[in-house]
């Protein structure tokens, strides 16, 4: 089976030895991020760093550290987010790209849990594509790293990601905690937001269940349906990239 360890663990030498037997980085791009009632605040860049982890038992790699600083979306007036300015982690995601491919990696898998993070890699990638011709990045999130070869669609918090965060890190999410009865404490500074700030599509109401949620029920999410969209991502991934380093598909 191929081998992977995490780029923070490795001496200088077993990083070379390692980038001449699976020159492949993986990177989550994460957020610290108002999750609803039941699920973590680093959901985002736990589920990337899940599906890296299980991209990278198919080809092996380095998994570099999650990417715990983003940006851009909705949620930033919901206590416990924490949102950057783009040109500022925008600059992080560049220049760590730029320096990995230089020291010799071959594939670069950005893998964004963040959706709005896709804003960013369409502005950026191009230019990295441009500067390393003979490298191979896939940039995106679970729902659009693979183009059509993924089924299962994103939201926030509620089936789709709960679905993933089933399949990926079970241990993490309480389900029981959708109950009803939370007040305006729960808004930074104990303020709600005001109108012009909702957006349309994600309940408001700190009393409901559902709160911070957009999408359909998280109480109708199922790990087999995560388990199917992981599937898909990781099959599609590793296929393409032993295609590219010309390796067998396993």
């Amino acid at each position: 089976m191929p081998t992977w360890h995490r780029y923070e663990e490795l001496r200088p030498d077993q990083l070379e030895l390692l980038l001449k037997e699976a020159p492949i980085a993986h990177w989550p791009l994460g957020l610290l991020e108002h999750h609803g009632w039941h699920l973590p605040i680093g959901f985002d860049g736990l589920k990337a760093d899940r599906i890296c982890r299980r991209l990278a038992d198919r080809t092996g790699g380095v998994l570099l550290p999650v990417m715990w600083w983003g940006g851009l979306g909705g949620h930033d007036v919901f206590k416990w987010s924490h949102y950057q300015d783009p040109k500022a982690f925008g600059g992080m995601l560049v220049e760590t790209s730029r320096q990995l491919l230089a020291y010799g990696f071959r594939v670069l898998v950005l893998m964004a849990g963040h959706y709005p993070w896709q804003d960013v890699l369409d502005a950026e990638i191009p230019a990295l594509r441009q500067a390393f011709p003979d490298a191979l990045i896939l940039a995106g999130t679970e729902i659009s790293i693979c183009g059509d070869a993924v089924t299962v669609r994103g939201d926030h918090a509620a089936r789709e990601e709960t679905s993933f965060g089933l399949a990926l890190f079970p241990e993490q999410i309480d389900l029981d905690a959708l109950t009803p009865g939370r007040d305006d404490t729960v808004w930074p500074g104990a303020t709600p937001p005001p109108a012009d700030r909702h957006h349309p599509r994600v309940e408001f109401d700190a009393s409901a269940p559902l709160f911070a949620q957009m999408g359909e029920d998280a109480r109708e999410a199922s790990a087999a349906r995560g388990e199917e969209g992981v599937a898909q991502v990781v099959d599609h991934l590793a296929r393409t990239i032993d295609g590219f380093l010309g390796r067998d598909a396993s």
